[in-house]
């Protein structure tokens, strides 16, 4: 094999074991200085933004002076082929019009031999290797400029190998650190609770992405207890960030002795303040004690107490959504909450859950099932709930967050 070919096969098993581009580059030039019998060899890259070629690595130059050597778009031969495309030999390039001696000043390199091609990515030049003064004098031969173009696609290669390699990191990091938020989330839903004497509850999240903009919650306060289910807008990372501060503020309240329901109007002028617009928050938040309901809903869905006899309550919006209109008034109501009761509430992915012809499961589907399974244990009517749902959307993509909490008496 002779030595132009064992040299490409080298560069390309280069690229094939190193996903460092610069690397790979510094193998490519050197080879194409020592087979080419050239005096140098370097490589610019293309600055879309400021619309110039930058010189990226040399064989002769230190690092720092690299980085001082630049030039616009367009101007001197590596200019030329940036923009054409094409490739330039020349015998001497300072008979050339497109010459520009900026780059021969600045380095005090003399040129008069040059060969340069262009570097592509698919369709894009995104570069120019060049290699400067064959050592013989004269011009490069077309087999000098067939060899450096092979080179230039091996550089392509190893460019778009690096990308990719990059891309794949900088996945792989997103993946973990959301595989942290997501931990992070879970563990602010309870997974247990500690309800008074006589009452049983149980929560159910399955958000649509990897992290979710539902919650539930439930914990005590100072005149009984409180259970809530909330949503905010949109879905991802910044919806699950708006719910865990939202019920961060709810708790510091409860831990302060004060009933968050009450508080509504400072934490709806707090979220008016600190949400980007056309973010919101609906969410229903309830407090029983001795057989009282005391609850308010912010633009929520209407959830459902079923009674012991099968006669369902709906629990209507008593307000708009936090973070929409903080100055607008807000209701509290109550209903009677006895024993045989079962308080369910739910976010909107499980009435608005689509199957396959575009029909949502709806709050009709949701009341019978929870009328036929009234009686039953609140672990069981999410269970029942949530594969009812799956069964209706069969193979259909979960489209939003599905949330559950259920609170027996």
């Amino acid at each position: 094999m002779n030595p132009r070919s064992q040299a490409l096969l080298e560069a390309i098993r280069c690229v094939l074991h190193e996903n460092d581009f610069a690397r790979v580059i510094v193998e490519i030039m050197e080879s194409a200085k020592k087979l080419l019998d050239a005096d140098a060899a370097s490589l610019f890259m293309v600055n879309r933004r400021l619309k110039r070629l930058e010189m990226a690595a040399s064989t002769n130059l230190p690092s720092q002076m690299e980085k001082k050597i630049h030039f616009p778009l367009g101007v001197g031969v590596a200019g030329w082929v940036a923009r054409e495309g094409k490739s330039v030999n020349l015998e001497d390039i300072t008979k050339d019009p497109r010459h520009y001696a900026g780059v021969a000043k600045q380095t005090g390199v003399p040129t008069r031999g040059y060969l340069s091609v262009p570097l592509r990515v698919g369709n894009q030049v995104i570069g120019t290797l060049q290699v400067l003064n064959h050592t013989r004098g004269g011009r490069f031969s077309r087999g000098d400029q067939e060899l450096l173009e092979g080179f230039s696609l091996i550089a392509s290669l190893a460019m778009k190998k690096s990308q990719m390699h990059a891309v794949a990191l900088e996945k792989r990091r997103m993946q973990m650190e959301l595989a942290v938020a997501e931990a992070f989330q879970q563990k602010m839903l309870p997974h247990q609770f500690d309800p008074p004497p006589g009452v049983r509850i149980a929560g159910f999240n399955r958000p649509a992405r990897q992290m979710g903009g539902d919650i539930y919650d439930g914990f005590a306060v100072a005149n009984g207890y409180c259970v809530l289910v909330g949503d905010v807008s949109g879905k991802g990372p910044g919806a699950a960030l708006w719910m865990a501060g939202l019920s961060s503020l709810i708790h510091f309240l409860a831990d302060q002795g004060k009933d968050p329901m009450d508080e509504m109007g400072i934490l709806d002028r707090h979220l008016a303040n600190i949400m980007p617009p056309g973010l919101f928050i609906t969410m229903f938040i309830g407090s029983f004690h001795d057989g009282v309901l005391r609850y308010a809903s912010a633009g929520h869905n209407q959830m459902l107490l079923v009674h012991k006899s099968g006669e369902i309550e709906y629990l209507e919006s008593t307000g708009l959504p936090l973070a929409t209109m903080p100055d607008l008034p807000r209701e509290t109501r109550t209903v009677a909450f006895v024993e045989g009761d079962r308080l369910v509430l739910y976010s909107d992915g499980v009435v608005e859950a689509e199957n396959r012809q575009g029909e949502m499961y709806d709050l009709r589907r949701l009341e019978r099932l929870v009328r036929r399974h009234r009686s039953g244990e609140p672990e069981e009517i999410i269970q029942r709930i949530y594969r009812s749902v799956c069964r209706f959307s069969s193979c259909t993509e979960q489209s939003d967050d599905i949330t559950l909490l259920v609170v027996a008496r």
